[in-house]
């Protein structure tokens, strides 16, 4: 017989599954000029989109000359970030404005770059393909440079550096009078960018995120007064003449229903308790000594990675600053026209068929990493003879050959953290590194055979490996009922 009140019983017994989401604003618990420390506190999940905000101001003597660079914007900036749970540095990352550029902010399409990132970042560098010859000899027909009117910068001249201004957010000495920038935290913290951080397992320890920022403002800030180009001037604001206020943390915890946080309770109840995998990323720094213009010179680093799972390596390398960096500025990643790289892993070479030299395949190995396109124009990636003779991008627009990373992708294939790398065993990782580099190469096309087609490339090179390795963080309940955390590489 059918039981007429159960079919008549509309009463909703579902589980809970709404969600809340709750900003909290944080001020620093310590700040320095340049250092700032948030403490923490949460018993729900930490948000990837969190953000940090803060004010730029600058000193009275650069008042409204000075713009952040329009690459990067402030994202160049933060010069490094740590987090730490009790007295486990958990993640800690050196120029982590030059890492988040790449994976984070050019690996977006340009779309999201200039009409949602450039909101909270500042940056705004749009170019233009010349339609007809400019005043300066090195600005060809068909050229691509930035351009001059839809950038955050006019950069002047580009032999000279007159006509040098600003287009828009320029900084005041007074920083009410500036906007304010916000950078999301999944931007800065791969860990966070991996997954939510579950904050309620950390309630016997404190949390602390330290920011530091860049006080070398001229890696990150152009100073339209520093444009005498003839005189080596590169438009670079000068150190400490960009200040930070208004310093808060402005925190996104995810509320759960209660069954969720709990059941990941009980995970730290079990045998091993419960373990969170994420990508760290270490910063290794090398250099390449002065080499003789057109003779090859080889060189070999060794990164010491013993005992680790790697996911990838990344190599970003700087020339001396000279004029052509004007646009760049230190968030640059300097290429060679004539270059070549192999990496040897567990005593293998990489590249069996022999060491890369293809501008476009070194391109792919970077987009194998991103997982996407590096979203750059030609010129600042390709720099080959042939785009150099072609005058795509002469050296005095700043573009040519300014941001070419290299990259190597370790990853198995696996969509996990933990298993998805490359373990290295006892042997480091060998990067061997050729370049043949030019000395400034000058026109000999035309009447005027007076700008460059290439600039120096035998200088030092300053180099900076970013490389993506396995860290496991344990949460334990121990038997008198508090929690224990433990950090380690496996």
């Amino acid at each position: 017989m059918t039981d007429i009140n159960r079919l008549t019983d509309y009463q909703v017994t579902d589980l809970e599954s709404n969600m809340e989401i709750r900003t909290e604003r944080l001020d620093p618990i310590v700040s320095s000029p340049y250092r700032f420390t948030f403490r923490i506190d949460s018993s729900s999940y930490i948000d990837r989109n969190s953000m940090l905000v803060f004010k730029a101001h600058t000193t009275a003597a650069a008042n409204d000359n000075v713009r952040v660079n329009c690459f990067s914007g402030f994202l160049g900036a933060i010069k490094s970030v740590e987090l730490q749970v009790g007295d486990f540095s958990v993640q800690k990352i050196e120029n982590v404005n030059r890492w988040s550029a790449l994976n984070h902010l050019y690996s977006r399409s340009p779309q999201v770059q200039d009409k949602k990132l450039a909101h909270y970042l500042h940056n705004q560098l749009r170019y233009e393909v010349r339609g007809n010859a400019g005043a300066a000899d090195s600005q060809v027909t068909g050229s691509i440079e930035p351009s001059a009117t839809l950038s955050g910068m006019n950069y002047g001249r580009p032999d000279t550096g007159a006509g040098a201004a600003i287009n828009s957010m320029k900084l005041n000495q007074t920083a009410g009078n500036n906007q304010s920038v916000g950078i999301p935290l999944g931007m800065l913290l791969p860990m966070l960018n991996d997954r939510d951080l579950p904050a309620f397992l950390f309630t016997n320890y404190k949390v602390h995120l330290t920011i530091e920022f860049e006080s070398q403002s001229g890696e990150f800030a152009n100073d339209v007064t520093q444009n005498n180009y003839g005189a080596g001037e590169n438009l670079s604001a000068a150190a400490n003449s960009v200040l930070f206020s208004d310093v808060e943390l402005l925190l996104d915890e995810l509320i759960l229903p209660s069954r969720i946080q709990n059941a990941v309770l009980e995970e730290t109840v079990k045998e091993g308790g419960y373990q969170i995998a994420f990508t760290n990323v270490d910063n290794v720094k090398k250099t390449v000594t002065a080499a003789t213009a057109n003779t090859k010179q080889t060189i070999e680093h060794r990164l010491n990675l013993t005992n680790q799972e790697v996911h990838y390596v990344q190599l970003m390398r700087q020339l001396p600053k000279t004029s052509v960096t004007k646009v760049l500025l230190g968030q640059r990643c300097d290429g060679q026209s004539l270059n070549e790289v192999q990496f040897n892993v567990n005593g293998v070479d990489i590249y069996t068929a022999g060491a890369v030299t293809n501008p476009v395949e070194l391109y792919n190995n970077v987009t194998y990493v991103l997982g996407r396109d590096l979203q750059v124009v030609k010129p600042l990636y390709v720099k080959d003879p042939a785009t150099c003779a072609s005058m795509l991008s002469p050296p005095q627009s700043g573009l040519l050959g300014h941001y070419q990373p290299l990259a190597l992708d370790l990853r198995n294939g696996e969509p996990v953290v933990r298993g998805g790398g490359r373990f290295i065993g006892e042997y480091p990782i060998r990067v061997i590194f050729s370049r043949t580099p030019c000395a400034a190469t000058t026109s000999t096309w035309f009447a005027a055979n007076n700008f460059q087609i290439a600039h120096a490339e035998d200088g030092i090179i300053d180099c900076d490996y970013f490389i993506g390795t396995t860290r496991v963080m344990n949460a334990k309940t121990m038997p008198n009922g508090s929690m224990n955390v433990t950090v380690s590489n496996m």
